[in-house]
């Protein structure tokens, strides 16, 4: 049977997330004074959500596969520091930038991944050694090309409001929130067509 079941969708995985979500908002609008509209209307928090999920979502992944990641610890100040070079210092397109940020992440990606693979070692031992390295190549690399610690960076406008402005009105926040649901739908049902797939069936 293909159809909803409130019972099958209860013992679904999903639905500690949905009733950790909601216990969450009725907290603050109960003891913290928080209106709905105002907390469906706001920016600063789906920025800080977004930030976390595009962290937790690979860190996830690999904890479901036994492995564990730690040099994201690094990864996130030194893709900061190489769009800010680039950018910033060097007055290059921010698309470049972001080129340059991806770039650094695929590299160390792929160091991980070859170490792990080919020495055997935990993926908790190498990444931390990776963490360690990221952290002083972005200090050493920054006073070398720079001659600073930090470099500021004047992102252009539309820059910001695409990946990071807080001045989005309440029917933009809606949408987005509304396409983040909607891309958790299809990619339930995505991932469920591709396991049941993989399952053999039974001859009749």
């Amino acid at each position: 049977m293909n159809g909803f079941s409130i019972g099958h969708f209860v013992r679904r995985p999903e639905f500690g997330a949905l009733l950790s979500f909601v216990a969450v908002i009725a907290f603050y609008v109960a003891f913290g004074g928080v209106s709905l509209g105002a907390l469906f209307g706001a920016a600063s928090w789906i920025n800080f959500a977004a930030n976390l999920g595009i962290v937790a979502l690979p860190v996830g992944l690999l904890m479901i596969a036994g492995e564990l990641d730690i040099s994201i610890g690094a990864m996130i100040p030194a893709g900061s520091m190489t769009i800010a070079i680039l950018s910033g210092y060097y007055e290059l397109p921010i698309v470049i930038g972001m080129l340059g940020v991806l770039a650094i992440g695929v590299a160390v990606g792929l160091l991980n991944g070859l170490l792990a693979v080919r020495t055997s070692v935990p993926s908790l031992i190498i990444t931390l050694g990776t963490l360690v390295a990221v952290q002083g190549l972005v200090l050493a690399g920054s006073v070398i090309l720079t001659g600073a610690a930090s470099v500021p960076l004047n992102a252009p406008g539309w820059a910001k409001t695409v990946f990071g402005d807080t001045d989005i009105d309440r029917n933009w926040s809606n949408l987005i929130i509304g396409v983040m649901l909607m891309a958790a739908v299809l990619m339930n049902n995505t991932f469920r067509q591709m396991a049941l797939s993989f399952v053999p069936k039974k001859n009749k």
